[in-house]
This record gives C-alpha cells, structure tokens and sequence, in this order.
C-alpha cells in the first residue's frame, strides 16, 4: 500500500473541477438570493459553501495517502518494545 500511492492526476482533475465549479457558484446563487439586499447574503453562503467542499476534499486526499500523515516509526517503536517484553 505504501509504494502504490493514488495517482496524482486524480487529485489534480478532482481539485481543478472543484474550484472551477465553486467559481461559477455565484452565478447559479444569484437568483435565489434576488430578495436581499444587493445580493449581500451571496457572499457569505458561497463562502461557507466553498470553506465546507475545500474541506471535504483535503479530508479526502488524506485519507488516500494516510501513510504521509501517521507517526509509522513511532508506532513500529512501539510495537518493537511490545515484542521485546515478550
């Protein structure tokens, strides 16, 4: 598992499209938020929204490559002082 990482264009595509589809956001909000002032409530709904999806996706690419985010020597240290007292 280690030495087959996610291929790097996956995330790349993933990212891009992201972003790509959050800029086009305002546009599809505008309408619904036609009864408030100058559309003023636009701005901090797409940024929510945008703050939650970002989120989502950097949980996810994590999640592809846990090994690069967890303590592994210090969990082989561990288990190696557990095999030792036995």
């Amino acid at each position: 598992l280690l030495s087959s990482p996610a291929p790097p264009f996956y995330s790349r595509h993933t990212a891009r499209f992201l972003t790509t589809w959050l800029l086009f956001l305002p546009f599809a909000l505008y309408d619904p938020f036609a009864n408030s002032w100058n559309h003023a409530m636009m701005v901090p709904a797409t940024a929510f929204i945008s703050v939650c999806l970002f989120g989502i996706e950097e949980l996810a690419t994590q999640l592809e490559e846990p090994f690069t985010i967890l303590p592994m020597q210090g969990f082989c240290d561990k288990i190696g002082m557990w095999c030792d007292e036995i």
